[in-house]
């Protein structure tokens, strides 16, 4: 094939210095208005390169075709780059917890679904290139490559644009179906000191609910209603009710508050709560936002715990439940958790739980200065919204991250005693607006006394 002229090739070049050009202006604008963000432009840049690469030769695969599908390929193309230059910019322009819901949520997301996609097609092209890289190679010294595999980069290059295909399927199918497919996890915890008053205590545990990122009512009504079928003696929720600022709750007051259960409803705090992902006029309107979420879970009539413990009395036995604030072994997540202050309040009970949003803390900090918490519930993880969880496969990009990412983990202390952590997949969700092999949780969480 005749290589292309620089006079040709000048419009790929212009395309390329404009678009730097214009993210080195988005960059100086974040570091002004959103500094947390700023870091974010040169990931846009690098992948705007690498797209500016690669599309010069993917798009020879679709010359053939008619001007509407190389139309289609190209938006596709381009789109997550556009989007996320867009959500960012705009991020300049108006903060975010005064944006729509629907450009608020679907910008970052349609660009992370069609950034996965193309990760996807890099996986079918990677032996493709190095194919090519190979016959190039054999060509040094020659009249012509020694090897030349057309037939076999032609087979790669299908593979790469059917993987893409079939990923774009599954995120849009997560996003329109599979993200309100509330799925009811059971799990039955066996202690041998667990005293008769508590044999079959149910515990309903909801985590990251993300109000952000809910464009109606209706899905999370169908949660609460499954949770009150389960008939619960204690709810409990571990964090991120919010994304941004506690403006998300408005319109979300009844549905929430019809969550009763016998012995209380209890609430932690999460990372997202605090608003430290959103610019703030001042302090005092940052400290505001934290005195609304209060307020807001008062109206609900849930027990907001921040570093405190409660006794709960059933009968002649007694239940401790603490909620700790965010505390995170990352160090990229603020430590707001005290539990020095958490335990002030402590006493001994036949029955210990834990609330604490990040599950790093278990493994960190509680397993060994804190083995009298038979139970640690968390959540923070989301099981990264995508993996596979069937046929006894257990799988998510979350467990690179996260040693505990979703389920059941046991501890056995020094002293032979089992403590157990339990990791929720989170009801909500954030960044991408769906879920894929990893359906939003309700835990139902029984205890019974082991013989």
């Amino acid at each position: 094939m005749m290589k292309l002229s620089m006079k040709t090739r000048l419009p790929y070049y212009l395309f390329l210095a404009s678009g730097l050009v214009a993210m080195a202006f988005l960059y100086i604008g974040l570091l002004t208005a959103l500094p947390k963000y700023a870091g974010r432009v040169p990931f846009l840049a690098v992948l705007f390169i690498v797209d500016w690469l690669i599309y010069s030769d993917v798009r020879k695969f679709w010359l053939k075709y008619s001007t509407l599908v190389k139309t289609a390929f190209a938006v596709f193309w381009w789109m997550p780059v556009f989007l996320m230059f867009i959500f960012l910019l705009g991020s300049i322009i108006k903060p975010l917890q005064e944006w729509n819901d629907w450009p608020r949520i679907y910008l970052p997301g349609l660009a992370l679904i069609a950034v996965l996609s193309k990760v996807a097609m890099f996986v079918g092209l990677l032996p493709a290139y190095l194919l090519q890289l190979t016959a190039y190679l054999s060509s040094i010294g020659r009249q012509t490559a020694r090897w030349h595999f057309h037939k076999a980069i032609h087979f790669f290059k299908i593979t790469g644009n059917v993987l893409s295909v079939l990923l774009l399927a599954l995120m849009l199918t997560g996003s329109v179906y599979w993200v309100y497919r509330f799925k009811v996890h059971e799990v039955n915890i066996s202690l041998k000191q667990l005293p008769p008053e508590f044999e079959g205590l149910k515990i309903v545990q909801l985590s990251d609910i993300h109000l952000g990122s809910w464009v109606s009512t209706k899905p999370l009504q169908k949660a609460v209603d499954k949770v009150m079928a389960i008939k619960p003696d204690i709810i409990v929720f571990t964090g991120d009710m919010v994304n941004y600022s506690t403006d998300e709750v408005q319109g979300f007051e009844s549905t929430l508050s019809q969550l009763k259960a016998p012995l209380g409803v209890y609430a932690i705090l999460g990372n997202h709560d605090y608003g430290d992902y959103t610019p703030w006029e001042s302090e005092a309107a940052k400290a505001q936002n934290m005195v609304d979420l209060e307020l807001f879970y008062k109206e609900i009539g849930w027990k907001l715990l921040r570093n405190q413990s409660e006794i709960i009395k059933v009968d002649s036995a007694l239940l401790l439940l603490s909620g700790v604030e965010n505390w995170s072994a990352t160090p990229r997540f603020r430590k707001y958790g005290d539990m020095g202050i958490t335990m002030q309040q402590a006493q001994k009970a036949d029955l210990s739980i834990l609330l604490s949003h990040d599950p790093t803390h278990w493994d960190a900090e509680v397993t060994e200065s804190y083995p009298q918490f038979d139970l640690t519930l968390s959540g923070h993880t989301h099981g990264m919204q995508m993996g596979i969880e069937m046929f006894g496969i257990s799988w998510s990009p979350s467990q690179y991250i996260y040693k505990e990412w979703a389920g059941l983990y046991p501890h056995k202390t020094s002293f032979g005693k089992i403590n157990y952590l339990y990791v929720n997949r989170g009801l909500g969700h954030i960044g991408y607006p769906g879920r894929v092999g990893i359906l939003p949780e309700i835990t139902l969480i029984t205890f019974s006394k082991a013989e």
